[in-house]
C-alpha cells in the first residue's frame, strides 16, 4: 500500500466531476461528515489496474472499506468484458474477410502500402511486435491516404485502433470514409466487405457524449491531436494495440509525442505526404513504403504540375525613401536577401504581375467548361486584403481566410468559394494540410517560403484531380515571381530530395516572414515597408514542369492516340454533338493504359493463397518499372540516342524497354536465379518480398554500370 503511486490531479478532478456527489456503489450523498470521499480502483492495483479515469470510481468510505483490495462483482464483470473484447478485437482485425488483396478498386499505392504495413508488423524480428519502430508510409496528397488508414488495421492490429488526425478537416474526412451511411464510405466504394455487419465499429471522441462503455465496445476510436490531450488520462496504457497518425511530419511535436508515450506498447503507423519538418526535428520511424509524386502523376492519380515564374528584366526599388534600379543580374543576386524577396512580395507592381498571369491561365483553363479556381498564399492579413483588392480591380471575385477570422465567417467564406461564388481565395497560413477542393488548379504565391514543408503543403492543394475531367483539365499551375527566390524549393519538391536538414538554417527567416518581420518594422507605421517595388518590366515567364516517370514506347503511342481522339471528341462536344458516352469509354481506356492493375473485368475470389502471391508479384513488377524509369531519367541521354545496341538483346523497341529488361535480369541475378523472368511464377512469397527489398540496391548498381557502358560507346549525355 505504501508503494502505491498517487492519483494524478487531472485524473482525480475528472473522476469527481463525472461522479457528482454520490457514492457510485450505495448511491448515498457524500457530505464530508458522515460519509467521506474515496477514489477506488475498479480493477485493483494488484490485478494490474491503472490510475486512469476509466478504472476509477468515487466511493464513500464505508463502501471503500467493505471492498478493500478485493475484486467485486463489478470488477470481475469489467475484467471479463475486457478479456472478451480483446479476443473479439484480435479475431476481428486478423480474420474478418476483408477483400484487400487483388481488389481492383484499390489504387496501386493503397495495395502496396497495405502489404508493406502488414509484413512489417507480422514479419520475423528479434523485437517484439509492440516494441518495433513506428512504420512510416509516405504517399502524395490525392493518392488515397485515407483509404490506407481504413485498411491498414486488417492483418496488422490485434486489438483496438486509435486514429489521430492533425485537425478537424482531416478528422471529418476519415469519419466519412469509415461511416457506413456516408456516400464517401471507403469500404462500400471499394467493396472491402460483403456484409455491412463486417464494417468496423468506431467512436469519435466528444466530451459529454462518449463514455467508457462506448470506447470499450469500439474497434476504432478517432480524435484530433488537440482533442485527445484531454482524454489521455482516461485510457489504460494498453487500451490500444495500434495507433495511426495522419500527417506524421507533426509527430516530433510535444502534443503528438504525448499520445505516443501514453501507449508505449502499441504498434504505430505514421502516414504523411511530406516526411520532413521545417524545424529540422527528425521523424523517428522505419520507412516501410514510399510512393513518389512522379509515379502518382504518371498513373493519373493527381494533376501534373507546371511552374510559371515572372522574370523581370528591370525593377525599381524604393529602399527607405531612396529609389534603386536593378537589372536582371542584380535581381538574381539580391533575391536571396530576405528584405529583397519580402519587398517583392509586398509590392503592388509584383503582385499585379502574378495576378495577371494567374488570371490569364485561369481564363485558358476555363475554356474547357470546368470552373477552375485559384488559391493564393499571402504573408499577413493586411497583405491578403491587399491581394483581394487587386484581384477585384481585374473584375475577379476574391476573398481571404485567416486564423483570426471568426470561425463562422471563415466557414461561410470557404463554403462560398467551394460553391463557385469566388474565383480566388487568399489564405494566411490556414489552408494547408487536409484542405481538398479539386477545382483548385492554380497556386498563386505572393510570399517567400524558406522551408519545404509549408511550400509543398501549399502546392499540394492543387493536386487533387477533378472527377470526370480529361487530361486538359488535369494540370496544375504554380505562379510566382522569380524575386521570391523559390527555385531551390521547387527543385527540392520536383526531384523529391529527402535531405530536409539543409533548410534548417532558413527556419528563423521563415518565422520572420510569418510574423511580418516585426523587429525590422517596429519603428515603422503599419502602412510602411522596408523595401517596395515601384515598377518592373517583365519580358518573359520561366516555365518548368514536374517530369513524371516515363512509360514504355508502345504504351506511350497508345496513350497519344487515345488522347488525340479525346481532344477531337471534346471539340465535337463543344459544338453540341452528343459524344459523352464515347468520351467516357476513351477516358476509361486511357485510365487502363496508365494503371492497368486497376481495370480488371472481374474480381478474383477472396482468401486465396495464389492471389496473395500474385499481389506480391505485381508489387515487385511495379517497383522494377519505377526503378527503370529512374534510370532512364538519370542517364539524360538525347531522345534520338538508343541504348538497345548497348544493353539490349536486339528485340527491344525503346530505351525504357531495354532498361527494364536489364533491371529484371539484375534482380534475378541478385536472387540467385537465372535470367528468365517467367520463372518468377515459381517464386515463393518470401522470395518475392526479398527481391522487392533489393530493387533499389540493384537500381543504383545498374545505373553506375549503364553509365560506364554508355560512356564506352560514346553516347553523349
Amino acid at each position: 500500500m505504501a508503494n502505491r503511486k498517487p492519483i494524478p490531479e487531472a485524473v482525480r478532478r475528472q473522476v469527481l466531476f463525472n461522479a457528482g456527489k454520490e457514492c457510485e456503489e450505495c448511491r448515498q450523498l457524500i457530505d464530508g461528515q458522515e460519509l467521506l470521499r474515496h477514489l477506488d480502483h475498479i480493477i485493483p492495483d494488484a490485478a494490474g489496474g491503472e490510475s486512469v479515469v476509466f478504472n476509477l470510481r468515487q466511493l464513500c468510505h464505508r463502501c471503500n472499506l467493505n471492498k478493500g483490495a478485493k475484486l467485486t462483482a463489478r470488477s470481475r464483470q469489467l475484467l471479463a468484458l475486457k478479456e472478451t473484447r480483446q479476443v473479439e478485437l484480435a479475431n476481428y482485425f486478423q480474420n474478418t474477410p476483408a477483400f484487400i488483396l487483388g481488389n481492383g478498386a484499390l489504387r496501386e499505392p493503397q495495395s502496396e502500402a497495405y502489404l508493406a504495413i502488414r509484413d512489417y508488423f507480422n514479419g520475423s524480428s528479434a523485437e517484439p511486435r509492440g516494441n518495433r519502430m513506428p512504420a512510416l508510409v509516405e504517399i502524395p496528397t490525392g493518392c488515397g491516404k485515407t483509404g490506407i488508414i481504413c485498411i491498414a488495421p486488417f492483418g496488422a492490429a490485434r486489438g483496438r485502433v486509435l486514429i489521430v488526425a492533425p485537425n478537424l478537416t482531416i478528422k471529418d474526412g476519415i469519419i466519412s470514409a469509415l461511416s457506413a451511411s456516408s456516400p464517401k464510405c471507403f469500404y462500400r466504394k471499394c467493396g472491402i466487405f460483403e456484409k455491412a455487419a463486417h464494417l468496423p465499429k468506431f467512436v469519435v471522441l466528444k466530451t459529454g457524449e462518449v463514455n467508457a462503455e462506448d470506447c470499450l465496445r469500439a474497434d476504432i476510436i478517432i480524435a484530433n491531436v488537440q482533442q485527445i490531450q484531454g482524454w489521455l488520462h482516461l485510457f489504460e496504457s494498453d487500451f490500444f494495440d495500434l495507433v495511426l497518425f495522419d500527417e506524421a511530419h507533426h509527430t516530433p511535436a510535444e502534443t503528438w509525442r504525448a499520445v505516443r508515450d501514453k501507449f508505449p506498447r502499441a504498434k504505430v503507423i505514421y502516414l504523411t505526404a511530406t516526411p520532413f519538418r521545417a524545424d529540422g526535428k527528425p521523424i523517428v520511424a522505419e520507412p516501410v513504403y514510399s510512393y513518389s509524386l512522379a509515379s502518382a502523376m504518371s498513373a493519373g492519380y493527381v494533376k501534373k504540375v507546371v511552374r510559371v515564374d515572372a522574370v523581370p528584366s528591370q525593377m525599381t526599388f524604393s529602399v527607405e525613401g531612396e529609389e534603386k534600379e536593378f537589372e536582371y543580374q542584380d535581381i538574381m543576386a539580391m533575391r536571396e536577401e530576405l528584405w529583397f524577396s519580402r519587398g517583392v512580395a509586398m509590392s503592388e507592381a509584383s503582385n499585379l504581375t502574378i495576378i495577371d498571369k494567374s488570371l490569364d491561365i485561369l481564363a485558358e483553363k476555363r475554356r474547357s467548361g470546368i470552373n477552375h479556381q485559384i488559391i493564393a498564399a499571402a504573408m499577413s492579413v493586411r497583405h491578403a486584403r491587399s491581394i483581394v483588392t487587386l484581384y477585384e480591380t481585374r473584375k475577379v471575385r476574391a476573398t481571404f481566410v485567416a486564423s483570426d477570422l471568426p470561425v463562422e465567417e471563415r466557414s461561410h467564406r470557404l463554403s462560398a468559394f467551394e460553391a463557385g461564388k469566388y474565383d480566388a481565395i487568399v489564405h494566411v497560413g490556414i489552408l494547408g494540410e487536409g484542405y481538398d477542393h479539386p477545382p483548385i488548379s492554380i497556386a498563386a504565391i505572393f510570399r517567400p517560403f524558406r522551408s519545404l514543408s509549408p511550400y509543398a503543403q501549399f502546392i499540394g492543394r492543387t493536386l487533387r484531380r477533378i472527377e470526370g475531367a480529361g487530361e486538359s483539365d488535369s494540370t496544375a499551375h504554380v505562379v510566382a515571381h522569380i524575386g521570391l527566390n523559390l527555385d531551390e524549393l521547387w527543385d527540392y519538391f520536383k526531384h523529391e530530395v529527402r535531405q530536409a536538414e539543409i533548410f534548417r538554417e532558413f527556419d528563423e527567416l521563415d518565422r520572420e516572414v510569418e510574423e511580418g518581420s516585426r523587429r525590422k518594422n517596429r519603428t515603422k507605421s503599419e502602412g510602411e515597408d522596408v523595401a517596395c517595388v515601384k515598377a518592373e518590366e517583365v519580358d518573359r515567364f520561366d516555365v518548368d514542369t514536374f517530369v513524371p516517370m516515363p512509360v514504355d514506347a508502345a504504351t506511350l503511342r497508345k496513350v497519344e492516340k487515345v488522347q488525340l481522339a479525346i481532344a477531337q471528341l471534346e471539340s465535337l462536344k463543344a459544338e453540341g454533338m452528343p459524344v459523352e458516352h464515347n468520351l467516357r469509354d476513351l477516358n476509361q481506356q486511357l485510365l487502363s493504359l496508365k494503371h492497368p492493375l486497376e481495370t480488371r473485368d472481374a474480381q478474383p475470389a477472396r482468401n486465396r493463397p495464389d492471389l496473395e502471391r500474385g499481389q506480391y508479384r505485381k508489387v515487385l513488377n511495379a517497383e522494377i518499372r519505377r526503378a527503370a524509369g529512374f534510370i532512364v531519367e538519370s542517364l539524360e541521354i538525347p531522345r534520338d540516342a538508343s541504348l538497345v545496341p548497348v544493353i539490349g538483346k536486339g528485340e527491344e523497341r525503346s530505351n525504357y524497354e531495354a532498361v527494364i529488361r536489364a533491371v529484371n535480369r539484375a534482380v534475378n541475378r541478385a536472387m540467385g536465379k537465372d535470367g528468365s523472368k517467367s520463372e518468377r511464377n515459381e517464386w515463393t512469397i518470401e522470395e518475392l518480398k526479398e527481391a522487392r527489398s533489393l530493387v533499389n540496391l540493384v537500381r543504383d548498381r545498374a545505373l553506375e554500370e549503364l553509365r560506364g557502358l554508355v560512356e564506352e560507346q560514346e553516347i553523349p549525355f
